[in-house]
């Protein structure tokens, strides 16, 4: 795709590995690869569909610090995706404005950087995968809950939990 940061990216299974020291770059990278393909056909993923549900898990990935919360992030963005909503997810404006580094706050101005990651500028997803996500996320990109919800935002607990609403309304209160 054309303008996509790393073309590997997405597809580097995030995993413990081990590897003699005079081991290639190839080396390393095949074995990442492999590893994603194995985890991948055990979620049930199809080949056709690679593209598309790792850049959704990635998003996920970066959304979710709950694992119960992955399908039901994933059922929110397949909702916004169906009714043509922009997926206003910040973890792709945090991947604009950082290149990569997921430390940042995002501000109003973040918002309106020209690319095709920013999912708020843009509709639909973002031109590539902005991490590599791990299976929890890929499962969830691939059975993604179904449900009503539109919106969802980090609640107060400190745990990473989200509050999940259908109306805009309800997600402001």
């Amino acid at each position: 795709e054309d303008g996509v940061n790393y073309k590997l990216q997405g597809f580097l299974f995030p995993s413990t590995y081990e590897f003699y020291a005079d081991a290639t770059a190839e080396e390393i990278i095949e074995k990442m690869l492999s590893e994603f393909d194995k985890r991948y056909k055990a979620a049930g993923g199809k080949p056709e569909d690679v593209y598309d549900v790792i850049i959704k898990a990635s998003l996920i990935e970066r959304e979710a610090k709950l694992d119960s919360e992955r399908p039901t992030i994933a059922g929110v963005i397949e909702n916004r995706l169906e009714v043509g909503m922009p997926l206003q997810i910040d973890a792709g404006a945090q991947y604009v404005v950082s290149d990569g580094e997921f430390d940042v706050v995002v501000n109003r101005e973040d918002l309106k950087v020209d690319s095709g990651y920013n999912t708020y500028k843009n509709k639909g997803l973002p031109i590539g995968p902005i991490c590599n996500p791990g299976s929890s996320s890929i499962e969830a990109a691939i059975n993604p809950e179904k449900h009503d919800y539109l919106y969802y935002r980090t609640t107060e607990k400190g745990d990473g939990s989200h509050r999940f609403s259908v109306t805009y309304d309800e997600h402001l209160g």
